[in-house]
């Protein structure tokens, strides 16, 4: 049982490794297949899933965007679920009407995170690009999950998992360089930027 997650580098290693010092690379792919995983436990549970995580480039994400939200310009994360889901307070269940899966791990879909994004939003808001990037992971694993933030009972309750996620990994990872005041506030709680 567990999580597993694929990543898939659209934007190669060089510039993966350049967002992220001075975090090796590796290292920061850990985290972000953890943040992914801990987002999967505590949304749906114990039970197998996996989840393919793609790091693009803005040119990718331009025209994802548009081709399937009808938006112009790159945004931060994509969500596409496989699955339809049903929310019982923080947990998500697979909807009746979503059939019967083949037996192995569930495959929720793909979060696609554009990094050129997260570089300027991490510049924006004064944190890592680690930080964005954990973040944005934990947001687009939630819409995989049915989370959504439509309307404001929707969007507490998903900020709140986010929170959750955030503060258990940064007591987790102890030896990532959080940046006070950023994604966390100065008890060491983690706090959500509202993207």
């Amino acid at each position: 049982m567990g999580c597993s997650v694929t990543v898939h580098d659209r934007v190669g290693p060089d510039r993966i490794a350049n967002a992220v010092e001075p975090l090796e690379a590796d290292a920061a792919l850990a985290l972000l297949e953890s943040a992914v995983c801990e987002t999967v436990r505590l949304a749906y549970g114990t039970d197998a899933a996996e989840v393919e995580l793609t790091l693009s480039g803005d040119g990718e994400m331009e025209r994802l965007n548009f081709d399937h939200m009808g938006e112009r310009g790159p945004t931060d994360v994509l969500s596409f679920p496989l699955h339809e889901w049903a929310l019982n307070g923080q947990a998500s269940h697979l909807t009746d009407d979503d059939g019967i899966s083949p037996p192995g791990p569930l495959l929720l879909g793909d979060v696609v995170i554009d990094v050129d994004q997260a570089l300027r939003q991490a510049a924006e808001g004064d944190w890592g690009v680690v930080e964005e990037l954990v973040l944005l992971a934990i947001h687009g694993t939630l819409h995989l999950l049915g989370h959504d933030h439509a309307d404001i009972d929707e969007e507490e309750r998903m900020r709140r998992l986010e929170r959750d996620v955030l503060s258990l990994l940064h007591r987790r990872h102890r030896e990532i360089a959080w940046q006070p005041g950023s994604l966390f506030d100065r008890a060491g709680h983690a706090v959500s930027t509202g993207s």
